[in-house]
């Protein structure tokens, strides 16, 4: 028994990543308004139209794969949540559902680096510079958000 119950907090312990990471679409609004952050963006690296005309369609070839993609880690961490909520559940089941689940987000994040590589393809060797500063820069903010605080640091 305490071997099962080490084993499944184990696993627990080890979907916590999985469950951490943000999702393709963190521009989505409940409340139908646009998302500010692509023209600060864009003001911020002096984009020309005809880059922001290309970065919107590199993120419009993009989104429906990010979608199902996305999608599809939200499927795989609920079938793994449920089996490791069983106790009846065996290991190696577990083992193929984190794996699964693992293989999915793998899939995402390798979707979301082709989307950034397109876009940096884009950009001039100075924007590119500004952009990596500005990704640090919203890194460390979102780190040193407090608990009950988005990454912006407004509740």
């Amino acid at each position: 028994m305490k071997a099962l119950l080490g084993s499944t907090l184990l696993l627990i312990l080890l979907t916590l990543p999985l469950a951490a990471q943000p999702g393709p679409d963190r521009g989505f609004r409940p409340d139908s308004r646009p998302d500010p952050r692509p023209e600060r963006i864009a003001q911020a690296l002096q984009l020309t139209e005809v880059q922001k005309a290309s970065i919107q369609g590199i993120r419009a070839k993009h989104h429906p794969g990010l979608i199902l993609r996305r999608d599809a880690v939200q499927h795989a961490r609920i079938d793994l949540r449920t089996a490791l909520q069983d106790a009846a559940t065996p290991e190696p089941r577990l083992r193929a559902l984190y794996d699964k689940a693992a293989a999915a987000r793998f899939d995402l994040i390798l979707a979301q680096r082709s989307l950034r590589l397109e876009v940096q393809a884009v950009l001039s060797p100075e924007q590119r510079a500004k952009a990596t500063e500005l990704r640090e820069h919203l890194r460390h903010r979102s780190r040193n958000a407090g608990p009950g605080l988005n990454p912006t640091g407004r509740p």
